[in-house]
């Protein structure tokens, strides 16, 4: 079950974030997204996962809780990931992840990026392992969304990314498939549907909404044994009050 759990957590994490500050307007910097997802594993509910996505100045800030329990395995995911724009490389970068997983694959993993996410070093249970590239930016799961969500809603069609893990790096490859209207938690919803390509032994589409923000709503994986969905179950969005100055020569209302 240690592929399942990895799976699950590989997908979800992977898909949902805010837009760079370059593409926002100012007042919506400091809102804070809270998404949760229901899981399934053959048709059947084995759990539920959180993100929490803030701003913070120019940097963005995710917060991951999830309980997956799957044939009487039951394991746990904290993670917290920093990742900002970069103007020089058109892309979100990655800043560092701490994640503590515990149940079935317990651990704790720390990384770290540096020279603008072109290198990282990973702790993994205590063993340091360093990366580089240079053909485009090592990857954290959260920063990887918020490109990819970028990419789609600016239109490409085709996209392909380092993804950095606990452990190595892998090379990844999604193309826009279409549009479809399919149901969801939200009723119907007409969405973008992205799908992984290059692994014939697998199969990954992910369902986009625009009218919800182009968060994603709907996401499957099939591989082997492994037949796993998972389901946007509520979105809420909580910003700071927007601070009005007052024109001394207006009356203000009592």
């Amino acid at each position: 079950m240690k592929s399942v759990y990895l799976t699950i957590t590989a997908i979800l994490m992977s898909f949902s974030s805010l837009l760079p500050a370059t593409e926002l307007p100012k007042k919506y910097h400091q809102c804070k997204k809270i998404l949760t997802y229901n899981v399934f594993f053959h048709g059947v509910k084995i759990g539920t996962f959180e993100r929490q996505i803030n701003w913070q100045n120019n940097n963005v800030n995710v917060y991951t809780y999830s309980n997956i329990d799957v044939l009487v395995t039951k394991s746990s995911l904290k993670q917290h990931s920093s990742y900002k724009w970069s103007s020089e490389k058109n892309s979100f970068i990655s800043l560092s992840f701490d994640r503590d997983v515990k149940g079935l694959i317990s651990g704790k993993f720390t990384a770290k990026f540096s020279d603008n996410a072109s290198k990282s070093s990973v702790d993994s249970n205590g063993k340091i392992m360093t990366f580089s590239d240079d053909s485009m930016p090592l990857l954290d799961a959260d920063a990887l969304a918020s490109q990819m969500r970028l990419n789609v809603i600016n239109g490409e069609k085709k996209f392909d990314f380092l993804l950095q893990d606990a452990d190595e790096v892998n090379h990844y490859y999604f193309e826009v498939k279409g549009q479809e209207t399919i149901n969801t938690n939200f009723g119907k919803l007409k969405t973008i549907r992205v799908e992984q390509t290059r692994k014939s032994d697998r199969k990954l589409y992910l369902w986009f909404a625009p009218d919800l923000d182009y968060q994603l709503v709907l996401g499957t994986y099939k591989r082997k044994i492994l037949d796993l969905k998972t389901t946007l179950n509520s979105k809420k969005v909580v910003c700071p009050p927007v601070k009005v100055v007052s024109n001394p020569f207006i009356p203000q209302a009592q």
